[in-house]
């Protein structure tokens, strides 16, 4: 992408953040009905741009919910500040809707009376859960789901109840492609009786893949209706916010339930990982989306930590459970979020602000942000082929998995293997054939029989269950980062996590002023040390789609710089602070230089200020990095040749496509008859069609409408551009 396009994206997206109603001490009455304006949830009265806070009930069936719902319950929601009502019902569980559903139709209608009355929102929601469900499929009940959403929205059209939101699914687990489909057969039902209702439709691996939505949304003729739910518990989740963050950037996001605890709602609460999710949803100028939540939950007598209350749901039974800075109460803590005075949004704008973009300063140091990306991916086809999880014959067959502890994607291999029908595929392989289950594998995910299902992996999405495993072609992982025995302890950064040779991933950055950058590094006693010169690098993509390498080495302070490709950094030794706990290595940090070979200083150059994309690729196992320090380190030397353009054919492009945009299938054609590597990669990140070429190939690849970038590699040069499907 050209940068002047660049800059002009941004731009927009900044007037589009700033075009708000102050949502504090708004509701119903100041806004009327809900309407997308672009991506955004808006008022139909003003225009301006809206954000929805409140609680989600404990399930409406469940005894420890008895006492905590109702008009009275709603105007106390109202009361600590909220302007929405999430009304949680579970479908298919002893004594849940499908066992009563005249009873529970009632209930729905009668709370949506009682919310318009308080001029209060209210969120309809239709919850599936794979603990109930044989598939977490929303299909299985697809019938009774269209009838229950088509009485509901006609009760409110004949009726004039504009105030509800409808969430069609929860938290299902079947795949993105079998969710969209429910999704497009039931919301007819609603939008026949409401044209213009908000309809939230529940994401894969209990709405933790909000990214999957981006390369497939749902059918244009809903675009106005449609908006995506995410989900976040701030223990276990804090990695997903790169996908959050950058989902909100290209569809309507809604955080239809977040807790500030574990995905079990058990331990101490996370305050400072719920900060950085509520700032991602505040409206601060780089943001992309005010974004409205619901937190989880208002109703719950169990001891949970995620309950907002103590036993009864009455003023003064406010949870005192700590959070990990053990001062804080829960009940406090969340009051403050939902705080009608605005100080959380002074407090973010004070410490901030946050920002989607990395930041590389001159007159500060600058730490990175890995979870900031834009996109991530791998350079082959499935997560495991280019990693030792897979034991391979001379032949290249796959005939075993390593039993020592490596990431291993279940789903690719079942995939691979021709057996993924197969409920339990943790076995061992002999040429292709299925021998004999393996139970030597560990697994934290177990069946009803305590058997093994999936392994978990992948940390850096951090998908929780066993379906929230598949994840072939994301790339990356990462991590936490503590940085426990630095300044920037406990500073909410992550740290690169099973990291592949040939995972790569990209950011957008604001450079504040054009020179030469020192790097460092925040490392952690798990990283390895780097083989060879190194097994990082960074590729700045120029406005031809070009990827150069701005890395430098300085001879004779800057009068000469050497272009290198890749760094790394050295082993850094065990932590000498005894307060430091270094039985677990990720407990042990230091900041150190970034080295290659003989070199110990390592320069990023960046010939002008302003907003550069840049891609990180890997070429070892980078594991153990936290975040990188860009400290300035002096002006551009006038002879760098990344001040130069004059060299035509290393700028050119290496290959053409055509026809694009294109409808089918379409033509690669290399610029001369070089043999390469073609890779299509979609807006999610992911690699969906590899093929080698030689001079020119048909790709026949049947691809959804959407943007894509292709990738080609070819004599260790590497270009892109952008295709078009219609």
């Amino acid at each position: 992408m050209k940068k002047a396009l660049l800059l002009t994206t941004m731009a927009s997206m900044t007037l589009v953040a700033n075009a708000y109603d102050d949502p504090y001490q708004m509701n119903y009455a100041d806004w009327g009905a809900l309407m997308l304006n672009g991506n955004q949830l808006s008022s139909s009265k003003t225009g301006g741009a809206v954000q929805l806070k409140g609680w989600s009930t404990y399930s409406l069936h469940r005894e420890g919910v008895q006492g905590c719902l109702g008009k009275d319950q709603w105007a106390m929601m109202q009361m600590y500040g909220a302007n929405v009502v999430r009304l949680a019902m579970y479908i298919d569980e002893t004594d849940s809707y499908l066992g009563n559903e005249s009873k529970f139709k009632e209930f729905i209608k009668e709370s949506i009376l009682e919310t318009a009355e308080l001029d209060m929102y209210c969120i309809v929601d239709w919850h599936i859960l794979p603990e109930s469900l044989s598939n977490g499929d929303p299909n299985d009940y697809i019938a009774e789901s269209k009838d229950f959403f088509g009485e509901i929205s006609k009760y409110c059209a004949d009726n004039g109840y504009d105030n509800v939101l409808y969430e069609i699914c929860n938290e299902s687990t079947c795949g993105w492609s079998n969710i969209k489909s429910y999704a497009e057969e039931v919301m007819p039902e609603i939008t026949a009786n409401q044209p213009d209702a908000i309809i939230i439709v529940g994401t894969d691996s209990w709405c933790q893949k909000i990214m999957e939505p981006v390369s497939s949304p749902i059918k244009n003729e809903f675009k106005k209706n449609v908006m995506y739910s995410f989900h976040y518990d701030a223990c276990s989740h804090y990695s997903l916010l790169g996908d959050f963050r950058n989902a909100q950037k290209n569809i309507p996001v809604f955080v239809s339930e977040w807790s500030a605890v574990k995905f079990n709602g058990e331990g101490l609460f996370c305050e400072s990982n719920s900060d950085e999710m509520i700032a991602a949803c505040e409206n601060i100028p780089r943001a992309p989306q005010l974004v409205s939540w619901c937190v989880w939950n208002w109703g719950s007598n169990e001891d949970e930590a995620s309950s907002f209350f103590t036993g009864s749901c009455d003023i003064g039974n406010e949870s005192i459970y700590k959070g990990t800075n053990n001062y804080q109460e829960y009940g406090y803590y969340i009051m403050r979020m939902m705080d009608s005075g605005g100080c959380f949004r002074q407090m973010v704008c004070c410490c901030g602000p946050w920002s989607t973009m990395n930041q590389i300063p001159s007159t500060e140091t600058s730490l990175w942000h890995w979870d900031y990306y834009n996109t991530c991916g791998e350079g082959v086809s499935y997560h495991d082929a280019n990693s030792s999880a897979w034991i391979k014959d001379s032949n290249g067959v796959v005939v075993d998995y390593s039993n020592e502890g490596e990431e291993v994607d279940i789903f690719s291999l079942a995939k691979t293997m021709q057996w993924i029908e197969k409920k339990c595929p943790w076995s061992k392989v002999y040429c292709g054939e299925l021998i004999d289950f393996d139970s030597t594998i560990s697994t934290i995910w177990k069946d009803a029989d305590g058997n093994p299902t999936h392994k978990s992996l992948n940390a850096g999405r951090n998908y929780s269950g066993p379906a929230g495993s598949a994840r072939p072609n994301g790339g990356v992982d990462l991590n936490g980062a503590n940085c426990l025995g630095t300044v920037y302890e406990d500073s909410r950064y992550t740290s690169l996590y099973l990291v592949e040779d040939d995972e790569w991933i990209n950011y957008t950055v604001q450079v504040e002023k054009p020179g030469y950058y020192k790097i460092s590094g925040i490392i952690s006693s798990e990283y390895k040390a780097p083989m060879e010169e190194g097994e990082i690098s960074i590729l700045t993509i120029d406005e031809n789609y070009n990827l150069v390498s701005p890395l430098r080495v300085p001879s004779d302070s800057l009068s000469y710089v050497d272009v290198i490709n890749t760094f790394g950094f050295p082993k850094i030794d065990i932590c000498a602070d005894t307060t430091i706990n270094v039985s677990d290595f990720k407990n042990c940090w230091q900041q150190v230089d970034a080295k290659s070979g003989d070199e110990n200083v390592i320069l990023c150059a960046f010939k002008d200020a302003g907003i550069y994309e840049i891609s990180i690729e890997f070429k070892g196992d980078a594991s153990g990095v936290g975040p990188l320090v860009f400290d300035w380190y002096g002006e551009i030397d006038h002879n760098d040749p990344i001040l130069s353009v004059t060299d035509i054919e290393s700028s050119k492009k290496i290959f053409s496509i055509y026809p694009n945009p294109t409808s089918g299938e379409f033509t690669v054609a290399l610029a001369d008859a070089a043999e390469a590597n073609v890779e299509i990669v979609n807006m999610a990140g992911q690699v969906v069609a590899s093929q080698k070429i030689e001079g020119s190939a048909i790709i026949k690849k049947a691809l959804a409408a959407g943007v894509y970038t292709v990738v080609v590699k070819s004599n260790g040069a590497v270009s892109t551009q952008k295709l078009v499907v219609k």
